[in-house]
């Protein structure tokens, strides 16, 4: 099938943008840029899926991973360094012990978690899988070792994801990022109580606009920040202000973005697959 024909390929879009949303915080704010985070983000996947643990990784293969010029990241390599969270060897970059273990990592995996059986959840009641979590609210702080699993496949399918999200938006992954916020908060009230109710693009009347001191609030961006890229959207014709409401990406946009929602649909069946392959029922 064409996965920009996938019957519910809005549905889905609506049901994944939160989690991408929230994951893509999660990275943010495992350093204080996202390319830090997704340096970090990379290695604490490795270490939590290798038997060996935390193996060194050499700036190029970082590079190379992350879709990022090698001088781009061999200059964040050594910002993480200077910062305490990694230690670099002979060329190679390997989290900090007191990284990988500390409160805050962990505190991050268990969100990451969370997100991800969300979205799964979700999905399922719209009869894509049939993941049910036992709970959502006696997730221990260290998670079990079928957690973690959900949580490294969730790693994974976030850092694809941002790459995809930058390619999308000419290399401007933050103008990526602020779509991504608006697109979830217009219709977050319909996927949090009905995500199947509508499989086509919802119209312009079901979305519900959103300011720019929300965006900037909830995703903690400076206000600035927000205000441009959005500008920068409207100019694009990808995102429209709705009088004093606030600002909508209205139904037309994604109608120009058939083939960016078939790649949305393909990473939410990968993830589920990469977690089929390690032995997760979903």
């Amino acid at each position: 099938m064409d996965l920009a024909t996938h019957p519910e390929v809005y549905t889905i879009g609506r049901i994944s943008a939160e989690f991408f949303l929230r994951g893509f915080e999660v990275i943010g704010q495992a350093h204080d840029d996202v390319l830090g985070g997704m340096i970090i983000m990379t290695m604490l996947g490795d270490a939590l899926a290798s038997r060996r643990r935390n193996e060194p990784m050499g700036i190029r293969e970082l590079a190379r991973r992350l879709d990022t010029p090698f001088e781009t990241v061999r200059r964040q390599v050594h910002k993480l360094v200077r910062s305490g969270a990694c230690h670099l060897e002979d060329g190679e970059v390997r989290l900090a012990p007191t990284m990988r273990r500390s409160p805050r990592t962990n505190a991050m995996l268990r969100k990451i978690y969370l997100e991800a059986v969300r979205m799964l959840d979700t999905l399922r009641r719209i009869k894509i899988g049939h993941f049910k979590p036992a709970t959502f609210s006696d997730v221990p702080r260290t998670l079990s070792k079928e957690q973690v699993v959900v949580a490294v496949a969730s790693i994974r399918v976030l850092l694809t994801a941002m790459k995809v999200l930058r390619d999308f938006f000419d290399g401007d992954l933050m103008t990526g990022l602020v779509f991504t916020a608006i697109r979830a908060a217009n219709v977050k009230h319909i996927t949090n109580t009905a995500p199947g109710a509508n499989r086509d693009i919802l119209p312009d009347s079901d979305r519900r606009p959103v300011s720019m001191m929300a965006i900037s609030n909830s995703m903690k961006l400076p206000y600035e920040t927000v205000r441009r890229h959005t500008g920068k959207l409207m100019r694009q014709g990808k995102c429209v202000r709705v009088g004093r409401n606030g600002m909508v990406v209205p139904a037309a946009a994604f109608r120009r973005m058939t083939l960016e929602s078939g790649t949305v649909v393909q990473l939410v069946l990968g993830f589920m697959d990469d977690l089929r392959v390690s032995g997760i029922k979903v």
